[in-house]
């Protein structure tokens, strides 16, 4: 894809060998010389904005299109991201499904959200339906950005910041970019997120729902509450078919209701969870847009807890911030929960 040319410009690749420079796979910069290009503008005390872009749930196109579509999919948006970057800065493979973006464009924090929002929004690159192969998917992704000087003084401590933006994208649910402000980002801890594996969050379940001294309500708010915290959504709730509701969170209440259980009702109705694919699911279907619509909500999950073959009540993790992509770890935790409320309700 680049081309001799378009690398000259830069004293870093004068005695380049562009077949060396290039990956193999999409046609831009190989992780070896965007590190490097990256390393040598740090050196060299040049202003710039630097972002890694990681496709959301990349496995899974992998694993139900073939691994011919997914390399289509790698090099369509590389393609996307090389066109967008231009002249103003480079773009590289850091690998797997992993990108990184080099710009020149501006580092102040408004110059690099403008720049990172409208290629998220209008430049045509993810949020969009790829087809390869007369097969078509739709495609996310999630990048965290920093700039050199402005926030990192050095080239480890530019990707250390650059970690902990990204960090904190998959946390919020994928499918967003973060811009490192040290006020907000400084004190991420990139290897929290073994904390929150899942092991680690069944463990502390099971803490929770053991603790006696309490009423089974209790102990299923508290549960609720460590959920939100620990996924970072904006609630959990657990509503019964009795029309008895817990709910997890300070504040945000997305009104629980008959019009509710209606709705999870049939969601639920051929299988025990639901999980959106996409935005799609809501949008093809006027009563979910307009129940999720009322409700300020943009995306959620719900499981069904059924007992004795007759259902109990049902589970839901609402997010009303951001398009959440939901990840297999969070249907996993749904159904897990199904089985703790049971054996709580049950005793």
């Amino acid at each position: 894809m680049y081309k001799l040319e378009d690398l000259k410009k830069y004293e870093y690749f004068n005695d380049i060998n562009i077949d060396y420079a290039l990956d193999p796979l999409t046609g831009v910069l190989s992780r070896t010389n965007i590190l490097g290009f990256a390393r040598h503008l740090v050196e060299n005390n040049v202003e710039f904005m630097m972002g890694i872009l990681d496709i959301d749930n990349f496995k899974l196109i992998n694993d139900n299109y073939g691994h011919k579509v997914g390399d289509g999919c790698l090099q369509q948006l590389a393609s996307n991201l090389a066109k967008y970057v231009g002249n103003d800065g480079l773009v590289g493979r850091f690998g797997g499904d992993e990108f990184i973006v080099i710009s020149f464009k501006g580092t102040s924090y408004d110059d690099v959200h403008e720049y990172i929002e409208k290629m998220f929004n209008e430049g045509n690159i993810v949020r969009k339906k790829f087809k390869v192969d007369n097969v078509n998917f739709y495609v996310t992704a999630t990048i965290g950005c920093a700039s050199f000087p402005k926030d990192a003084k050095t080239y480890d401590e530019l990707f250390l910041t650059i970690d902990k933006a990204l960090y904190r994208g998959k946390t919020k649910g994928r499918n967003c970019f973060i811009v490192y402000v040290e006020a907000k980002h400084k004190n991420i801890e990139v290897h929290k997120m073994e904390q929150s594996s899942l092991p680690n969050m069944f463990s502390r379940i099971s803490e929770l729902a053991d603790n006696n001294k309490i009423s089974v309500e209790d102990r299923v708010k508290n549960i609720l509450d460590y959920i939100t915290l620990a996924l970072q959504i904006s609630q959990a709730s657990l509503l019964l078919t009795d029309k008895s509701t817990i709910v997890s969170g300070d504040g945000y209440n997305c009104n629980i209701d008959d019009e509710c259980l209606d709705i999870f009702k049939n969601l639920t109705a051929n299988d025990t969870l639901f999980i959106p694919t996409g935005l799609s699911n809501f949008a093809n279907n006027k009563k979910i847009a307009k129940f999720v619509s009322d409700r300020k909500i943009i995306t959620f999950i719900v499981s069904k807890i059924v007992f004795s073959k007759k259902t109990f009540g049902y589970l839901i993790l609402f997010e009303d911030k951001i398009t959440r992509i939901w990840q297999e770890r969070e249907a996993a935790l749904l159904l897990y929960l199904n089985k703790v409320i049971e054996i709580l309700f049950n005793k």
